[in-house]
């Protein structure tokens, strides 16, 4: 129970921790002298598996939205401890069409590296290559800051 529980607390670190926002257009003096990213701006959220969208960042989702940033979402799990990984990337994918997230901007990792169970403590240097090479591959960050 105690290593499930360091599990939770894991996971929801590291899913707040690389909730990436950068700019890809050049921002207003003033809301970059507040450190607010403006309008055109990307977003990369990273989560463990479908529902944490909703459940934990749809607050969040929707006023980026709101701030017209380009989002994005990248789902380390298929969610199938149940065996209903296939219904519950349905549900991830629906749930991007109601927090405005496009089904082209919406990865959902399907394999055995990354099982949807509270018995397993997945590697954190395999997570971090992973998100990695998603940032690189899709261009999220310029590469001269990594």
């Amino acid at each position: 129970m105690e290593e499930a529980a360091l599990l939770c607390v894991t996971v929801a670190v590291l899913m707040w921790a690389f909730l990436w926002v950068w700019d890809s257009s050049e921002r207003k003096r003033t809301r970059e002298q507040a450190g607010l990213p403006g309008a055109g701006s990307r977003t990369l959220l990273v989560i463990a598996h479908p529902d944490d969208e909703a459940m934990f960042f749809a607050p969040t989702v929707i006023g980026l939205g709101r701030l017209q940033h380009q989002l994005s979402l990248l789902c380390f799990s298929a969610g199938n401890y149940y065996n209903q990984g296939e219904i519950r990337k349905k549900e991830l994918l629906q749930s991007c069409d109601v927090l405005g997230i496009p089904h082209s901007c919406v990865t959902i990792i399907d394999t055995r590296d990354f099982p949807d169970d509270p018995g397993v403590q997945w590697d954190t240097e395999h997570v971090a290559s992973v998100l990695l090479q998603h940032i690189e591959v899709n261009g999220i960050i310029n590469s001269d800051l990594l």
